[in-house]
């Protein structure tokens, strides 16, 4: 296999995973298309230096996040904007249902700081081992288990807060004791 099939079958197979992970560190779909795309130029120049053996999702995952990262250090500002506007009031049915899909949970993976968000979404979205991570990151597999588990902690209470925050906001809830 040349190297342009190999680029095509590696873009087939994980660019929406990149893309999932790009978009965790820009918060921006335009801004991680960029990144990804910017990803594979960068992995087909260094193709050669690719052990074939090897799984190439960690190494393209490497090099996107060293994108991202980099894209970051270029720009001089950052824009942060929420894509959906928050609702006054829902039923604690509707609560619930919205904290518990995953569209919710990748939003409030998306609040934490980079440091817990992108093993958070190596772990649990792309299913890679910690010491997978920990060679993402250039990081001892410990540090990987402690920003793992720091940031359930703060996804737990981040949770437990937004729930809290919708049953003071709507007027139809109410406690029972």
């Amino acid at each position: 296999m040349d190297q342009e099939e190999r680029l095509r079958d590696w873009m087939v197979k994980y660019t929406n995973r990149l893309h999932r992970l790009a978009y965790t560190l820009t918060h921006s779909k335009a801004e991680a298309d960029d990144r990804v795309q910017d990803g594979f130029i960068k992995a087909y120049y260094a193709m050669e230096t690719f052990d074939e053996l090897r799984d190439p999702f960690p190494w393209l995952a490497k090099i996107v996040i060293n994108e991202c990262k980099m894209a970051r250090r270029r720009s001089f500002r950052e824009i942060v904007t929420n894509l959906l506007p928050e609702r006054f009031s829902s039923s604690t049915e509707e609560t619930i249902l919205r904290l518990s899909t995953r569209d919710e949970m990748y939003e409030a993976i998306l609040k934490l700081p980079e440091m817990m968000r992108i093993p958070i979404v190596l772990h649990y979205f792309e299913d890679l081992s910690v010491q997978q991570i920990a060679n993402i990151t250039d990081v001892p597999t410990g540090t990987v288990k402690s920003r793992l588990a720091r940031g359930r902690a703060r996804l737990k209470l981040s949770l437990k807060e937004a729930e809290t925050h919708d049953r003071q906001t709507d007027p139809e809830c109410k406690t029972f004791l």
